[in-house]
């Protein structure tokens, strides 16, 4: 067999990390997004995820159904942040391809 003409980079257009904006997306929702420069969307996911986490633990305990609840939408931010890399490369760090 022959060698993958492309080799696999590691780093995504502007110098950013997926794997590295999809951990700190499952560690806290938003911080992935905040590591690509997408504060807005940042923001959004932080207090979604912080208003569901309040109403969840409206009876001061967390059950594991509300952690799963809680686990889904890290996930679902870390996917967010996959997109906005994928498809939108450098433009998901602020800056503007269109000239």
């Amino acid at each position: 067999m022959s060698p993958d003409p492309q080799p696999r980079r590691t780093r995504r257009p502007g110098g950013r990390s997926l794997a590295l904006a999809i951990i700190l997306s499952l560690v806290i929702a938003g911080l992935g997004h905040v590591y690509i420069g997408r504060f807005g969307r940042a923001l959004i996911w932080f207090i979604g995820a912080l208003v569901i986490g309040v109403i969840l633990d409206q009876q001061g305990s967390l059950t594991p159904g509300s952690l799963i609840v809680l686990v889904v939408l890290g996930i679902a931010a870390a996917v967010d942040c996959l997109v906005m890399l994928r498809f939108f490369g450098k433009g998901a760090t602020g800056g503007d391809d269109r000239r």
